[in-house]
């Protein structure tokens, strides 16, 4: 029998059931065959026991798990729920989770999404960390890529040479010992070029907060007034507590503000996610919002993280793409590019109506807070 049809066979021979807590450790184990780093036990399950939306429907599906013939664990797909608001209604989206298959059994992937299509409750499905696997998948379900934004691309800036250079020897598999040279010789014509002296000029009045308190409820009231057309992950104080509680108690979360009158008028909330296996030390841009649509405000922000990533030691600051007006900004500020391996943000609204009023890229403020992709 060949590998194909092993491979056929095996997928034939698997069964889908709905995951519980007490899968844990079968589905840790395939996500670790498969590469992914699975999320300590706590951590993974306050994705659905402190979810604000699992917290108001009681029975959530909280994913899939396929087994073998002798139930072992061989994929996996977490369905995990948010808020969202758009043009004065609530609505719940839902982002598929840590999708993993053994190879022989990646034959059943769709009959995953299926599955997550099925849940009744779901008005929008957002997937926002695609892959060239899944991304194949996406167009079999006639997902669509976001209409805001090129997700298929970031913008960064170098903030530790050396660092930088000896992850990108590492990823390449040529000598470290080329990392020094090289490090120095970028160096020196960025220094030289003035690639950074915007840093130095954007001095705003940036602050910085280690949680999310009382302030960010209002911020997100007058976020939904000041935008009632655009569609908006849920940022309430609970919202953000939830999603970011592991990482604001590791301290990977960096929270920049800028304040008019001891009002809350702008944030940006930055994430450390390093890249062990290449030893990047590596913090990403995932939100930001401003309420008086001066998305200048940004600029001081990332001026700021700039900073304290050299400071600290940290090898890159990088950004996805966001809507235009705010992209523009990071545009501005002449940041290095790199090409993804895929489209990384789809949608699929579940009625006709919801489907075309996102057809509209103005309603749309897309970035790494929705979805999974940094949770």
């Amino acid at each position: 029998m060949d590998t194909l049809t092993k491979a056929s066979a095996a997928a034939a021979s698997a069964k889908i059931r709905p995951a519980v807590f007490d899968d844990y450790a079968g589905i840790a184990a395939v996500e670790s065959r498969n590469g992914l780093r699975p999320k300590r036990r706590p951590e993974w399950e306050h994705l659905w026991t402190e979810n604000p939306v699992c917290k108001r429907i009681g029975d959530w599906p909280m994913g899939w798990v396929a087994e073998n013939e002798r139930q072992e664990i061989v994929g996996y797909m977490g369905n995990v729920p948010f808020f969202c608001h758009f043009k004065g209604r609530e609505i719940i989206a839902s982002t598929v989770h840590a999708m993993t298959m053994d190879l022989p059994y990646r034959g059943i992937a769709g009959f995953f999404l299926r599955r997550c299509a099925k849940v009744r409750a779901v008005d929008l499905f957002v997937i926002s960390t695609a892959n060239e696997y899944s991304a194949k998948f996406n167009g079999m379900f006639r997902t669509r890529g976001t209409p805001a934004g090129k997700w298929d691309q970031s913008a960064f800036w170098i903030t530790n040479y050396h660092g930088f250079l000896a992850s990108t020897c590492e990823k390449k598999r040529w000598p470290s010992v080329l990392s020094y040279p090289a490090a120095a010789a970028l160096s020196t014509r960025d220094s030289l070029a003035g690639a950074y002296s915007w840093t130095q000029r954007q001095r705003g009045e940036v602050e910085t907060c280690s949680h999310f308190d009382e302030r960010f409820d209002t911020f997100w009231e007058e976020l939904k007034r000041a935008y009632p057309e655009r569609l908006l992950t849920g940022r309430s104080t609970q919202d953000l507590q939830w999603h970011f509680k592991y990482a604001l108690a590791e301290k990977r979360v960096w929270i920049a503000t800028v304040e008019e009158h001891s009002r809350l008028l702008a944030y940006a909330v930055f994430l450390r996610q390093d890249k062990p296996d290449i030893h990047l030390k590596r913090i990403r841009l995932i939100d930001f919002q401003v309420l008086n649509g001066n998305h200048q405000l940004l600029a001081p922000m990332l001026a700021w993280a700039v900073r304290r990533c050299q400071e600290e030691g940290i090898d890159m600051l990088e950004a996805f793409s966001l809507r235009p007006d705010k992209q523009a900004v990071i545009d501005g500020l002449a940041p290095r590019r790199r090409r993804l391996p895929a489209w990384l943000y789809f949608y699929m609204a579940t009625s006709k109506g919801l489907t075309e009023e996102l057809r509209d890229c103005n309603v749309w403020d897309p970035c790494q807070y929705d979805g999974d992709g940094s949770l």
